[in-house]
């Protein structure tokens, strides 16, 4: 959080927030998300018009986006993404550099300093024990926000300060085998880089430009534009997703402009300018050389080493000695000139640099995630008897977080207990189980240590007595089973047989944004049986400090 924000900040109060306008975009399903949003493409990638798919390929050299803002109340316009601010220095998917690594930010801690009522200040590392006064779905903990240390304390929160930094490292500049640096960071250590690849998200929190700095808003629907640079060389701009389709693999003698090629497998180096697709034929201006050339596209081929793409992130090794040595390593691609790449260094400069001086491409899907709304399961594999579990990419396991001590379960049977579906060394096994014991429901309380954000999760068990209807609810402290059967919850899940072997479910997201507890409701369970059995439960998310 910025300190000048702070300063600013004379009469803290909390943001009422607008649950409704913000739910019913929430719980639309994938489907109609897709076709609202259209397809999610990133720059670089290649295209072709869907009405014209055997035609002229393109590449997207820009996305734009507008967001709806909800918060105090809702922005009736759409907002360009370039005005709008983050809330906190550093967010889930950032680029950092440590020394000579670049990394991917997965998720933040924040520590939380609040205010009482007799003027006196408490810092609580990680936001821990702290607990929203008045429930605000959606928004993590804020500045002003009132908030309780007990059920008769209440007090208010004037600085978030960033904690620890957890960082998948992905690549080091010097190319070697070297040991990465340990995955939690304080933040003071870390350089954010390539800010201008972030991209907003469904769901963010953030301020606008013009807007005094307390004022904080909830990304909502999205309208999403981009613009086109075809082979001929025209680009088309705003261009609607749900017009185009990606191409994964291009032809061998498709090209596009600004890839470099050679002449039969000649040592001529040579840039494209331009295609016509029509014609198989291919415009280069060879490099070192004035004039350009028409050739045959069947006579040319990609060089197989310089490959580079917009977009691209790359690295460069440069002495050790050389000012800013580690953040010059690393580049972005922002453009092609004259058989020259124009890079974004992450010190902030920008140069033309020749291909031969760049010693590679970082494999974007190590830093990119390349669907928001795909691949709502998760990889697992079976060692003996026992189910191994891959996290989500971009989430981490949410048990970290979980206060053990004070879960609960009622109608669990005191021998197979919740451990054994919950804690790490049990949940695994698939002979130990949670049962229930009077009839088939389960109510289960589990805490969080701090705010978190819940993404999806896993419940499995046998196909005949393992759940079926699964209720989730947020922030009941209090909570019984005729509660839970005569409350609205946040998010309802039938779980199907993949369910229950492992598959994960998605679940809406900005319902479970910055909660400090979740009570899931088994209400029955596949078959009828008599008693229902858990043999696992997985919560996948971030931190929301």
């Amino acid at each position: 959080m910025e300190g000048e924000d702070n300063a600013k900040l004379d009469s803290p109060s909390g943001l009422p927030f607008d649950n409704d306008s913000v739910s019913d975009n929430a719980g639309r399903n994938k489907e109609e998300l897709e076709n609202d949003r259209g397809r999610k493409f990133r720059q670089g990638d290649f295209v072709a018009h869907i009405s014209n798919l055997d035609k002229t390929l393109g590449q997207v050299v820009q996305i734009n986006q507008l967001f709806r803002l909800y918060g105090s109340k809702t922005l009736n316009s759409y907002i360009p993404s370039n005005q709008l601010k983050r809330v906190t220095k550093f967010l889930e998917g950032d680029l950092v550099v440590l020394d000579n690594w670049l990394g991917k930010v997965d998720f933040v801690t924040r520590d939380v300093t609040v205010k009482f009522k007799n003027e006196s200040l408490r810092t609580f590392k990680g936001g821990m024990g702290l607990h929203p006064h008045v429930e605000r779905d959606g928004l993590p903990l804020q500045l002003g926000q009132e908030v309780n240390v007990s059920p008769k304390r209440t007090c208010t929160v004037t600085k978030l300060v960033d904690g620890s930094v957890f960082v998948e490292w992905i690549v080091n500049s010097d190319g070697n085998d070297d040991s990465p640096p340990f995955a939690k960071q304080d933040p003071n250590r870390l350089t954010l880089v390539f800010s201008f690849r972030s991209t907003w998200k469904y769901g963010n929190v953030c301020r606008h430009v013009l807007l005094k700095p307390e004022t904080v808003f909830l990304l909502g629907d999205v309208k999403t534009s981009v613009d086109v640079t075809w082979q001929n060389g025209s680009t088309e701009k705003n261009l609607p997703p749900q017009i185009l389709k990606p191409i994964s693999d291009i032809g061998v003698h498709d090209f596009l402009i600004g890839q470099y090629v050679v002449l039969d497998n000649s040592e001529g180096l040579g840039v494209v300018k331009s295609v016509d697709h029509k014609e198989k034929t291919t415009t280069v201006r060879w490099v070192n050389l004035p004039n350009e050339e028409i050739i045959s596209s069947c006579h040319l081929n990609r060089h197989h080493l310089f490959n580079y793409h917009l977009g691209n992130l790359v690295f460069r090794q440069i002495t050790r000695e050389a000012e800013n040595s580690d953040l010059s390593s690393f580049g972005s691609i922002i453009g092609f000139k004259d058989g020259d790449i124009e890079v974004t260094w992450a010190d902030g400069t920008t140069s033309m640099v020749q291909p031969q001086e760049l010693h590679g491409v970082i494999d974007r899907d190590k830093y990119e995630d390349t669907d928001e709304c795909a691949n709502t399961g998760i990889e697992h594999e079976v060692e003996g008897d026992a189910l191994v579990v891959k996290i989500p990419e971009f989430k981490v396991d949410l048990l970290n977080f979980v206060d053990l001590r004070s879960v609960q379960c009622l109608n669990g049977s005191r021998i197979h207990c919740i451990s054994n579906a919950l804690e790490k060394d049990y949940r695994v096994f698939n002979d130990l189980n949670l049962e229930s014991v009077a009839d088939e429901q389960l109510l289960i309380y589990v805490p969080f240590m701090q705010p978190i954000n819940l993404h999806s999760l896993v419940i499995g068990g046998p196909v005949e007595e393992g759940p079926k209807t699964v209720k989730l609810f947020a922030n009941k402290r209090h909570f019984d089973l005729s509660d839970a059967a005569k409350t609205t919850p946040r998010d309802t899940v039938i779980l199907s047989e993949d369910n229950l072997r492992g598959t994960t479910v998605k679940l809406n997201q900005v319902k479970f944004q910055g909660i400090h507890s979740v009570t899931i409701f088994i209400e029955d369970n596949q078959y009828g049986s008599e008693l229902t059995r858990v043999q696992r439960i997985y919560l996948f998310g971030t931190s929301n400090l």
